[in-house]
């Protein structure tokens, strides 16, 4: 299957604990890229968690190492398959401690407790090694972007076609937003003991991911796992 857009992300396997709140709450299911068949919204009433969840649900939980992107001319599913095999194959696991609940904005998140190196080096390598892969921004995407006035932001879009990465980069799983309290504040009230199994355990990125953009408000789906090493 061909796909409009291409990202590689962070996610959960599909078996763990986390993967299955992600389907709930958000309320889909990339391994499918489809809707999730059960939505718990955590005593909330439904239409807030509709509010809440209708924008981080179209990606899946995840956490972006590389942004979405166009293929460039010439490259296939495949070759990016393959790629993503060998760059994880000699890179290893991240070990990034519990995660905490954050808000940054008025979207809430899952955050490593402490920036780490190894993660944002990491991210770094994904945006960097892959651009190849990715088509040059179009007029279209620049237009979309016209707001941003930071100029290192604004040369990292033009330079890897997406302002968040290298410097400006943070690694986060989004679960809600964007909302204004004092729907934010409720929102993060029933989060909290949802998420506290994933706040008091460890945690490592074991694996990397692409996902397919099926375009249309379509939701992503996961296309390939690629383990890193141990």
């Amino acid at each position: 299957m061909n796909f409009g857009r291409y990202a590689l992300y962070w996610a959960p396997r599909p078996d763990s604990a986390l993967a299955d709140f992600g389907r709930t709450w958000l309320g889909s299911d990339p391994e499918r890229g489809e809707p999730a068949r059960d939505r718990d919204c955590l005593g909330l009433d439904p239409s807030l968690v509709e509010r809440a969840t209708v924008a981080p649900r179209r990606y899946g939980l995840h956490a972006t190492m590389k942004a979405p992107f166009r293929l460039a001319p010439g490259v296939t599913e495949a070759a990016l398959t393959k790629a993503l095999d060998t760059f994880c194959a000699r890179r290893r696991r991240v070990k990034a401690g519990p995660l905490r609940l954050a808000r940054f904005g008025t979207w809430l998140a899952l955050v490593p407790t402490a920036p780490l190196a190894d993660l944002d080096w990491l991210a770094a390598e994904c945006v960097v090694h892959f651009d190849r892969f990715r088509a040059p921004l179009s007029e279209a995407d620049r237009a979309r972007r016209a707001g941003l006035t930071d100029p290192l932001q604004r040369m990292y879009l033009e330079q890897f076609g997406y302002p968040q990465v290298l410097t400006a980069f943070f690694f986060h799983i989004t679960l809600a937003g964007p909302l204004e309290p004092p729907e934010l504040d409720a929102v993060e009230a029933a989060l909290l003991p949802a998420v506290a199994p994933f706040t008091a355990a460890s945690f490592a990125l074991d694996d990397l991911c692409w996902f397919g953009d099926p375009g249309g408000g379509g939701l992503f789906k996961t296309c390939s796992r690629s383990p890193l090493k141990r």
